[in-house]
């Protein structure tokens, strides 16, 4: 796999490299780019390299502790993630392409600075975890409440001012 060359600040880092060379060679469906806390600098991601769009068979995605400020529109080509853990980012919105990952039972989208979630998040009807802990959400959209196979939903330390009226079930 050829990883394009960028200035030095947003290469990315080899061992991410190397992980996700293995997980196209065996064909993985779990792959970790979490970032360890005693991580240099410079071993952490900034943006979600564009190889990663090319793994289909990924059922796991875990990018936690980076700092990534944003989520391509190419999220959607990964239709097979049952779980997407986004968490102790810098992520301030989440593109609707989202929406197309019907399998996902867990999103873990905490601890980042996101004020608002899209509508389309609604059209997640599988998941069974929506983790939004951490962040300055300021109200929810009134469609979380679609989501009837939700089991856990963390709001924590975050600014609501409103929640829906209908009741969330489960």
């Amino acid at each position: 796999m050829n990883f394009p060359k960028t200035n030095q600040q947003n290469q990315i880092p080899r061992r991410f490299r190397e992980r996700i060379q293995v997980a196209k060679d065996k064909k993985l469906k779990e792959l970790n780019l979490s970032n360890v806390s005693l991580s240099r600098d410079d071993e952490i991601l900034t943006e979600i390299p564009t190889e990663v769009w090319k793994l289909e068979q990924l059922e796991v995605l875990n990018l936690r502790n980076n700092q990534l400020t944003n989520i391509s529109e190419s999220i959607s080509k990964l239709t097979n993630l049952t779980r997407l853990y986004l968490g102790g980012n810098q992520l301030t919105t989440i593109p609707d392409s989202i929406s197309k990952l019907r399998n996902l039972t867990g999103l873990d989208l905490s601890d980042n600075q996101l004020k608002n979630i899209p509508e389309s998040i609604s059209k997640l009807i599988n998941l069974t975890g929506l983790y939004l802990g951490g962040n300055q959400l300021t109200n929810i959209p009134e469609s979380i409440t679609q989501l009837t196979n939700l089991i856990r939903l963390d709001l924590s330390d975050n600014q609501l001012t409103t929640i829906p009226d209908t009741n969330l079930r489960n």
